[in-house]
């Protein structure tokens, strides 16, 4: 086979289809590629096999094929329902909070520059913390009988409602609480994203007399839609995981199904019933829904995103 020369001396050999194929980045690229078949793409296939067999995971009962009936025994399930439709009030609901919400925050801190450093501390702080501990906090805050909110309505005179008992305030309450936690990482993002923002246009915008709305409507928005576009993907897709650990603490997908999603929903069908036929379709149901998801969003919004020249 013919050779060419390398940079360093080395040699490598040439073209496949006439074609020159260095065998360098190859090798660098294989730890990842085994990496991501071994824990990605080989489990999600193993996944995709379980969801058309019944298993309850003993190694002494085998798996029995059973087709499409994991499927269809999922859609019509009324579990499946309350959780297909919280799912999509914790994605739907997600985007003014944590994907519109930080951008003023984020536009606040970064007017104030350096200054705005404690700031910026505040608001990442609640992301270093577990969700576990948020959730007990939380817990124990909101408990009805001597939590510090039930104090403090009763010192002005009011009465705290059991939030975690109200179906129609408990996911609620569940998506305020995976909001404070994240909210401050997403603001942080849009602050990287204002600070690479060229100030020569913000200066010039200013010398032309542009207004604070103009400013941000003419040139910050527009400059932030790639941060803004990536943050928007990111909450759709961690939606329903941010919110799995306050369920399991705090509701259990109670009361009557009214916290309950997609995510925990394959919880309770592989790890609480064995099920696992019935948690690996959900699996693959999730996955093919937050996949569609995402593409329909990157075809429709990837248009609008302004890049810096």
């Amino acid at each position: 086979m013919a050779t060419t020369a390398h940079p360093l001396g080395a040699t490598t050999p040439l073209a496949w289809r006439g074609r020159q194929w260095h065998l360098a980045p190859f090798l660098y690229l294989a730890p990842m590629i085994v990496l991501l078949a071994v824990f990605t793409y080989w489990p999600l296939l193993h996944t995709i096999y379980l969801s058309f067999v019944q298993w309850n995971m003993n190694p002494d009962q085998p798996m029995r094929w059973v087709g499409a009936a994991n499927y269809r025994g999922i859609f019509n399930s009324p579990l499946f329902d309350a959780a297909f439709r919280n799912t999509l009030i914790y994605i739907i609901a997600s985007i003014p909070l944590k994907v519109l919400l930080p951008i003023p925050i984020a536009i606040f801190v970064w007017t104030l520059g350096t200054r705005g450093q404690v700031y910026r501390a505040l608001l990442f702080l609640p992301t270093l913390f577990s969700f576990t501990v948020v959730a007990v906090v939380f817990l124990w805050m909101l408990n009805p009988i001597g939590g510090h909110f039930v104090q403090i309505a009763r010192l002005l005179g009011g009465q705290w409602p059991n939030v975690l008992t109200d179906p129609d305030l408990a996911i609620w309450t569940i998506l305020l609480i995976s909001t404070w936690k994240v909210i401050g990482f997403n603001t942080l993002l849009y602050v990287a994203g204002l600070s690479s923002i060229n100030r020569d246009y913000v200066e010039a915008m200013r010398l032309d007399g542009a207004s604070d709305w103009r400013l941000v409507r003419h040139l910050l928005w527009p400059l932030l839609t790639p941060t803004t576009l990536f943050v928007l993907i990111s909450t759709v897709i961690f939606a329903i995981q941010q919110v799995f650990t306050p369920i399991d603490i705090m509701t259990e997908g109670g009361p009557q199904n009214g916290t309950t999603n997609l995510f925990y929903m394959v919880y309770q069908y592989a790890f609480r019933t064995f099920n696992v036929g019935f948690g690996a379709a959900g699996t693959v149901i999730i996955f093919a829904f937050l996949l569609a998801i995402t593409l329909l969003k990157m075809r429709t919004l990837d248009r609008h995103v302004q890049y810096q020249q």
